[in-house]
């Protein structure tokens, strides 16, 4: 692999890390792995007290632009899941682990 196609790579890294760093895009997160979610919906799962449905949407938008969400659109709803095309490992393994559960990796629980 070329210097600049590993340049590329880490920058896809830390979008995605950055993507889910922020605690209410990391909540939709959540909330869309239980299943595909309208904008509304996750707007109900976020908490309507806690931001505006506008700012619901820009998230989601931005979540999109960087690849960690799709979206399926019927007229004028658009339904969001996580995307298809990126393994949701990481996420799930670092909730086990901060959750108390063994990681089945060799050399890792030394």
């Amino acid at each position: 692999m070329s210097k600049k196609e590993n340049v590329e790579i880490d920058k896809k890294v830390l979008r995605f890390f950055s993507a889910i760093s922020d605690p209410t895009r990391l909540v939709m997160l959540k909330a869309l792995m239980d299943g595909p979610k309208t904008v509304n919906e996750v707007y109900e799962s976020v908490g309507r007290e806690k931001m505006t449905l506008s700012a619901v949407s820009h998230q989601l938008k931005y979540l999109e632009q960087v690849g960690v969400v799709e979206f399926e659109k019927k007229g004028r709803e658009k339904t969001f899941r996580p995307s298809e095309e990126f393994c949701w490992c990481i996420l799930k393994d670092a909730y086990d682990h901060y959750g108390g559960k063994k990681c089945g990796c060799s050399g890792h629980n030394k």
